[in-house]
């Protein structure tokens, strides 16, 4: 299975919004950037799924 290269750019952008998360001193800013990981993280999930399925 190939994961689609947006699929894996959402992801990697999911991870830079953690890692900026974990240093901010600001809950709510960091919290904004935890949804905004969810976010990508839950469309890089169903772009994953929809090229697999498109396979069957």
């Amino acid at each position: 299975m190939t994961i689609p290269p947006r699929a894996l750019r959402l992801k990697t952008e999911a991870g830079n919004c953690l890692t900026i998360a974990v240093g901010k001193t600001d809950p709510v800013f960091a919290g904004e950037l935890i949804d905004e990981a969810m976010r990508l993280m839950r469309r890089a999930q169903e772009l994953a799924n929809a090229k697999t399925a498109g396979k069957d």
